[in-house]
Protein backbone atom coordinates (compact mmCIF):
# COMPACT_ATOMS: atom_id res chain seq x y z
CA UNK A 1 0.00 0.00 0.00
CA UNK A 2 2.85 2.38 0.72
CA UNK A 3 4.24 1.98 -2.78
CA UNK A 4 0.78 2.71 -4.20
CA UNK A 5 0.54 5.82 -2.00
CA UNK A 6 3.94 7.11 -3.19
CA UNK A 7 3.10 6.45 -6.85
CA UNK A 8 -0.25 8.23 -6.47
CA UNK A 9 1.38 11.26 -4.88
CA UNK A 10 4.09 11.48 -7.54
CA UNK A 11 1.65 11.09 -10.44
CA UNK A 12 -0.98 13.47 -9.06
CA UNK A 13 1.43 16.21 -8.01
CA UNK A 14 3.44 15.81 -11.21
CA UNK A 15 0.32 16.20 -13.33
CA UNK A 16 -0.76 19.30 -11.40
CA UNK A 17 2.52 21.22 -11.57
CA UNK A 18 4.00 19.79 -14.75
CA UNK A 19 3.55 21.18 -18.24
CA UNK A 20 0.26 19.37 -18.76
CA UNK A 21 -2.05 22.32 -19.40
CA UNK A 22 -5.65 21.22 -20.04
CA UNK A 23 -4.91 17.51 -19.62
CA UNK A 24 -8.37 17.05 -18.03
CA UNK A 25 -10.08 18.51 -21.10
CA UNK A 26 -8.04 16.28 -23.40
CA UNK A 27 -9.09 13.26 -21.33
CA UNK A 28 -12.70 14.51 -21.36
CA UNK A 29 -12.73 14.90 -17.54
CA UNK A 30 -14.23 17.87 -15.70
CA UNK A 31 -11.35 19.72 -14.01
CA UNK A 32 -13.13 20.13 -10.67
CA UNK A 33 -14.04 16.43 -10.52
CA UNK A 34 -10.39 15.58 -11.16
CA UNK A 35 -9.33 17.83 -8.26
CA UNK A 36 -12.03 16.34 -6.01
CA UNK A 37 -10.88 12.76 -6.63
CA UNK A 38 -7.16 13.62 -6.65
CA UNK A 39 -7.25 15.26 -3.24
CA UNK A 40 -9.27 12.45 -1.73
CA UNK A 41 -6.51 10.14 -2.97
CA UNK A 42 -3.83 12.50 -1.68
CA UNK A 43 -5.39 12.38 1.78
CA UNK A 44 -5.51 8.58 1.59
CA UNK A 45 -1.85 8.53 0.54
CA UNK A 46 -0.79 10.79 3.40
CA UNK A 47 -2.74 8.58 5.81
CA UNK A 48 -1.00 5.47 4.52
CA UNK A 49 2.48 7.00 4.60
CA UNK A 50 2.11 8.84 7.91
CA UNK A 51 -0.09 6.48 9.92
CA UNK A 52 0.48 8.20 13.26
CA UNK A 53 -0.43 11.64 11.94
CA UNK A 54 -3.92 12.61 13.14
CA UNK A 55 -6.38 12.65 10.25
CA UNK A 56 -7.23 16.30 10.81
CA UNK A 57 -3.56 17.24 10.40
CA UNK A 58 -3.31 14.99 7.35
CA UNK A 59 -6.35 16.78 5.91
CA UNK A 60 -4.84 20.19 6.67
CA UNK A 61 -1.57 19.08 5.04
CA UNK A 62 -3.44 17.93 1.92
CA UNK A 63 -5.34 21.23 1.78
CA UNK A 64 -2.14 23.26 2.16
CA UNK A 65 -0.61 21.17 -0.62
CA UNK A 66 -3.59 22.10 -2.82
CA UNK A 67 -3.08 25.79 -2.11
CA UNK A 68 0.63 25.50 -2.79
CA UNK A 69 -0.04 23.72 -6.08
CA UNK A 70 -2.33 26.54 -7.17
CA UNK A 71 0.34 29.12 -6.30
CA UNK A 72 2.95 27.17 -8.27
CA UNK A 73 0.57 26.81 -11.22
CA UNK A 74 0.15 30.58 -11.28
CA UNK A 75 3.94 31.01 -11.42
CA UNK A 76 4.57 28.53 -14.23
CA UNK A 77 2.00 29.86 -16.68
CA UNK A 78 -0.87 27.56 -15.78
CA UNK A 79 -4.27 28.68 -14.55
CA UNK A 80 -4.54 29.04 -10.77
CA UNK A 81 -8.13 28.78 -9.59
CA UNK A 82 -10.13 29.30 -6.40
CA UNK A 83 -12.56 26.73 -7.78
CA UNK A 84 -9.78 24.15 -7.82
CA UNK A 85 -8.99 24.88 -4.17
CA UNK A 86 -12.69 24.47 -3.33
CA UNK A 87 -12.80 21.15 -5.19
CA UNK A 88 -9.63 20.06 -3.36
CA UNK A 89 -11.21 20.88 -0.01
CA UNK A 90 -14.46 19.09 -0.85
CA UNK A 91 -12.52 16.00 -1.93
CA UNK A 92 -10.56 16.07 1.32
CA UNK A 93 -13.70 16.51 3.43
CA UNK A 94 -15.44 13.68 1.61
CA UNK A 95 -12.44 11.40 2.15
CA UNK A 96 -12.43 12.33 5.86
CA UNK A 97 -16.14 11.56 6.12
CA UNK A 98 -15.71 8.21 4.37
CA UNK A 99 -12.85 7.39 6.72
CA UNK A 100 -14.99 8.31 9.76
CA UNK A 101 -17.88 6.19 8.52
CA UNK A 102 -15.53 3.28 7.82
CA UNK A 103 -14.18 3.57 11.37
CA UNK A 104 -17.75 4.00 12.71
CA UNK A 105 -16.79 7.44 14.10
CA UNK A 106 -14.57 5.75 16.71
CA UNK A 107 -11.28 7.43 17.61
CA UNK A 108 -8.17 5.77 16.28
CA UNK A 109 -7.21 4.56 19.78
CA UNK A 110 -10.30 2.33 19.82
CA UNK A 111 -8.66 0.25 17.10
CA UNK A 112 -5.32 -0.12 18.87
CA UNK A 113 -5.99 -3.30 20.77
CA UNK A 114 -3.85 -4.53 23.60
CA UNK A 115 -3.44 -8.25 23.92
CA UNK A 116 -3.02 -9.74 27.37
CA UNK A 117 -0.08 -12.16 27.38
CA UNK A 118 -0.69 -15.39 29.26
CA UNK A 119 -0.38 -14.73 32.97
CA UNK A 120 0.62 -11.13 32.46
CA UNK A 121 -0.82 -7.67 32.43
CA UNK A 122 -1.97 -5.91 29.25
CA UNK A 123 0.83 -4.53 27.10
CA UNK A 124 0.82 -0.83 26.57
CA UNK A 125 0.71 0.60 23.07
CA UNK A 126 3.56 2.84 21.91
CA UNK A 127 1.79 5.90 23.21
CA UNK A 128 1.45 4.40 26.66
CA UNK A 129 -2.28 3.79 26.38
CA UNK A 130 -3.78 0.46 27.40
Amino acid sequence: MRLTAVVLLVVIIGSMVGPFQNVEAAANVWDKAAHFVAFGLILWSIGVLLRRLPRTLAALSAFLLGGTVELVQGMVGRDASWGDILADGLGILTALLLWAIWRRFEPRTAFQTSKTPQGGSPRLSRRGQG
